[in-house]
Order: C-alpha cells, then structure tokens, then sequence
C-alpha cells in the first residue's frame, strides 16, 4: 500500500510540475492579450476604462481568461488518493462498531441461514459448507467500494460547486464590478 501511495504522490508531483510550467505560459499569453485588450479599449473606449488602472484591468483580465479546468480537476484527482485512507479508516471503524453494537449479523450466522441447507450448499454445489463463510466475508468489499464511490461524489460536488461558485462573468461585467 505504502508504495502504491508512492506512486501516486510522484505522478501527482509530476502532474503538478507540468501544471505549473503550463500555467506560467497561460500566465505569458493572457498577459500579452491584455495589453492588447487594453490598448485597444483606451483607443475605442477610454470613458469605459476610468477609475481603472492598468494593473487593476491585467488582474480582471487574468480572472475572466485564464483557464480554470485544470486547477480544479488536478486538485480533485489530489483529493481522490488523499481520502483514500481516511476514507477506508472511517469505513473500517464504522464496520466495526456496527458488529460490535450487534447491527451486523456473524458471518456464520448468514451462512448458515441462507446458503446451507440440511448440511448443504444451496449455491455451490461442489464446496464445502466452510465456502459460505468466506463469501459472506468477502461481502464487506461490496460497502466498502460504495463507501470510496460516496467519498468521491462528495469530492466532486466539492470541486465543482466551487468551479461554478467562482466562476467570472465577462471582462466587460467584471470591469463594472471593479469599478465599484
């Protein structure tokens, strides 16, 4: 476990590396875009631009253009591995103190109950009556995949209610705004 963990965490620091050289150049092209923008508004519209100064309009600018899709999927593939364990201590410690609280039935309590009959196996034909034991056991990976499918929903309606939530408007909106 300690070195898929390993893995993960270099491919994510390989992710994050290209990231950041990614968003140096994005940094680069919406930095020439605006001073373009901005040229061209203190030409065609100069009453628009007042009470806003140049490093005031490349920050709104910089806001409205820069893409924000790899930031936020980045941080939410992140996430999915970071929650792994505490995803999987929690699911442990609550199977634990449901069977210990008596809310979950033995294993051999189901086996007996549902898969053997007058000494037999109702499913397995050619196993021993032990086999049921050991598939009821194994049931438990059933919760404990729809526990990290829940624990990742969650992570995602995170991530994109806050993908949404700061989303700008457009830089002739956001330049009124600014202006406030």
């Amino acid at each position: 476990m300690l070195g898929f963990f390993l893995v993960v965490f270099a491919l994510l620091a390989l992710a994050g590396g290209l990231y950041w050289r990614w968003r140096v150049k994005i940094a680069e092209e919406v930095a020439e875009g605006a001073a373009i923008e901005w040229a061209h508004l203190q030409k065609h519209e100069p009453e628009f631009l007042e009470g806003i100064t140049e490093e005031k309009f490349r920050e709104v600018y910089a806001r409205v253009h820069t893409p924000r899709f790899p930031k936020y999927a980045l941080g939410a593939i992140a996430s999915f591995f970071v929650s792994l364990p505490v995803t999987f201590a929690a699911l442990s410690i609550g199977l634990w103190a449901a069977s210990a609280a008596g809310f979950i039935p033995e294993p051999v309590d189901v086996a007996d109950r549902v898969f053997v009959e007058d000494g037999k196996l109702i499913i397995f034909k050619e196993t021993p009556p032990e086999a049921a034991l050991y598939y009821v056991r194994d049931l438990a990976g059933f919760y404990y995949f729809f526990g990290v499918m829940a624990a990742w929903l969650v992570i995602v309606w995170f991530f994109t209610r806050r993908f949404h939530a700061r989303r700008p408007g457009y830089l002739r909106d956001e330049l009124i705004r600014a202006k406030e």
